[in-house]
């Protein structure tokens, strides 16, 4: 009877529904909706109103420049317009593209509120994902300067060229969208480049070249800084006339670029010549299409699932000690707290005592020293830290000769300096947890002090310092003569003074406000803006004190007095140092939220 029946038909199933334009602008609501909360959330946490405050002051000074820069685009917009130079339109232009490279560089991303990367667990169109990298990475300050600087320009030409307005308004607005588009496609690739160690120290070297060569022309080659103001004139203008050849040799070359396409499309239209002017705004925006689809495919790779992390590259058999060196810095505690729990003679005499007391400072050593390993290590792996480093002393050996006279250096040469590369060193130690990421865990589960943890941390920023202070002489000795050993000893213990000082300020801004170092993102800040704002203030109070105490005894003319008033200034700062450090282990209890919310956050 089974086999007369007939069989059931499966119900038919639903056909899919189509993906429509509402669910797209759904989901870009949905995402600018989630980034407001967390930032309007981020801001109601302990500290909170402090980074408000920080981000504040930052937006103020960034618009102050911004101004500045803004202005001046405008006013070379209507000066060439109106002199009848359109072609000279160029200059503006390349000096606006190459400024918002620059900017991108030094001011960095805004702070990351989520990964964007997540969002491909998500029902997603390709292009939609592509769209919402593009649209939130074009967010920056740098973008933002660059932008507004084209629209100044544009501003100033139809002033000056009224019946030009429409023809400016394409122009410099196709120049502005490649501006924007070749950006988002050169620093997505450049984070593509820097997920491997290799990479990131060879650009930085690059980076570091480029910088130091133009410091080194400017001031080798420009006659307001020659002692021989004729010779050096005459030196500069045969530089010039080389420097003016190369460029009429790659002119032909440089005319199809996006800034002289641009200005080539304003000056046809100056002359009446519209198809000329369609063609080169059309050559602008094929640099931009070009633009849009070298970052597309970027962004199309970590649609599909491209896992750039050096994590699995790490995690090699018979290295798990290398991988984690938590578990190398805690050992020595745990061996501490292992020999702890054996039961003590009650009848022990005052030499076992002074042994258990000796053995527990040398645990308390080992410890320190395991841990100023890690920090050196990171430190390797860290470039920015590297480049803070090499920076300084390469930027002095190329001016210190030129502040000498007949071999010997003036009084404020050696202070000047150790000044400028603390700059660089003591703001280090404003987020000395940021390399540590998750790892941060195992510092309150470890049978450590904190305080162990931190000195070690605060060891390897007095470290480099010494280490550049020591170069810094030994350059100045060499190029502009000994300095004197009062001014020296005066110096170092003032330097001595304000490592503690900058010590106490950023070891409790490491544990109050934290940020997690990502060493495969180019564009990220070393420490959030509040601690930044604060490492320049207290640099900016031990730079004023130091000068009170120099002019004072310029004043009374009384050098001599300098050591002994540096003298009781490190004392005072040593003293307070050591009671915050004794404060350090209560101070990560309260804060240890703080610490885990954002060095354990992953994406």
């Amino acid at each position: 009877m089974a086999q007369l029946e007939t069989p059931a038909q499966p119900a038919p199933q639903p056909a899919p529904l189509a993906w429509t334009p509402a669910q797209t602008r759904a989901q870009f609501a949905s995402i600018v909706w989630l980034r407001w909360r967390i930032t309007v959330n981020s801001l109601t946490r302990r500290g909170g109103a402090g980074e408000l405050a920080g981000r504040a002051v930052t937006a103020i000074l960034f618009l102050g420049l911004l101004f500045f820069f803004v202005v001046a685009a405008g006013v070379g917009g209507f000066f060439f317009a109106a002199k009848g130079h359109l072609d000279r339109i160029a200059w503006l232009l390349w000096g606006v593209f190459l400024l918002c490279q620059v900017l991108n560089i030094q001011l960095g991303q805004p702070a990351v509120n989520f990964d964007p990367t997540q969002l491909i667990r998500f029902p997603m169109r390709a292009r939609t994902y592509v769209a919402i990298r593009l649209f939130f990475g074009m967010i920056t300050p740098a973008n933002l300067a660059g932008t507004l600087m084209a629209a100044a320009a544009a501003l100033g030409i139809t002033l000056a060229a009224p019946p030009l307005w429409l023809y400016a308004l394409i122009a410099v607005g196709a120049f502005a969208a490649t501006n924007l588009l070749f950006s988002r496609m050169l620093f997505a690739w450049v984070d593509r480049w820097l997920a491997t160690r290799r990479a990131r120290e060879a650009l930085t070297a690059v980076m570091l070249a480029l910088f130091l060569g133009a410091q080194w022309a400017n001031f080798t080659f420009n006659p307001a800084y020659g002692h021989q103001r004729t010779s050096a004139f005459h030196l500069s203008q045969q530089h010039l006339a080389w420097a003016n050849h190369l460029i009429r040799i790659s002119g032909p070359a440089l005319r199809l670029m996006p800034p002289e396409l641009a200005a080539s499309a304003l000056t046809a239209a100056g002359h009446g010549t519209i198809l000329r002017f369609a063609l080169d705004t059309l050559g602008d925006l094929a640099y931009a299409a070009l633009f849009l689809l070298v970052f597309a495919l970027r962004m199309l790779r970590e649609f599909h699932g491209e896992n750039l992390s050096e994590a699995a590259a790490g995690a090699r058999p018979g290295r798990a000690d290398a991988a984690n060196p938590y578990a190398a810095a805690a050992a020595p505690a745990r061996r501490a707290a292992v020999a702890d729990s054996e039961p003590a003679d009650s009848f022990s005499t005052p030499l076992t005592r002074a042994e258990a007391a000796m053995a527990a400072r040398r645990r308390v050593l080992d410890l320190v020293v395991t841990g100023l390993q890690k920090e050196i290590l990171y430190a390797r792996r860290n470039l920015g830290v590297l480049y803070a480093l090499i920076t300084p002393p390469l930027m002095i050996m190329i001016f210190a000769n030129r502040f000498s006279s007949a071999g010997k250096s003036p009084i404020w040469l050696f202070p000047a300096a150790v000044a400028y590369i603390l700059l660089a060193v003591y703001p280090l130690s404003y987020n000395s947890f940021g390399m540590d990421g998750t790892g941060v865990q195992v510092y309150f589960l470890a049978p450590v002090r904190l305080r162990d943890v931190v000195l070690a941390k605060n060891l390897l920023i007095a470290l480099m310092a010494a280490i550049e202070v020591i170069l810094i002489f030994c350059l100045i000795s060499f190029q502009a003569g000994v300095p004197s050993p009062n001014i020296v000893l005066a110096t170092l213990l003032w330097a001595a003074g304000a490592l503690a000082v900058n010590l106490i300020f950023g070891n409790q801004r490491s544990l109050s406000a934290p940020k997690q170092i990502d060493l495969q993102r180019m564009l990220q800040r070393q420490s959030s803006q509040l601690s930044a704002l604060i490492s320049l203030a207290v640099l900016a109070g031990c730079y004023g004190l130091a000068a009170l105490f120099f002019m004072a005894c310029l004043w009374l003319h009384a050098l001599w007095a300098l050591a002994p008033a540096s003298a009781f200034f490190a004392a005072a700062a040593a003293g307070a140092y050591e009671l915050h450090l004794r404060s350090v282990d209560h101070s990560a209890l309260q804060h240890r939220e703080a610490l885990m919310d954002e060095l354990c956050r992953i994406g």
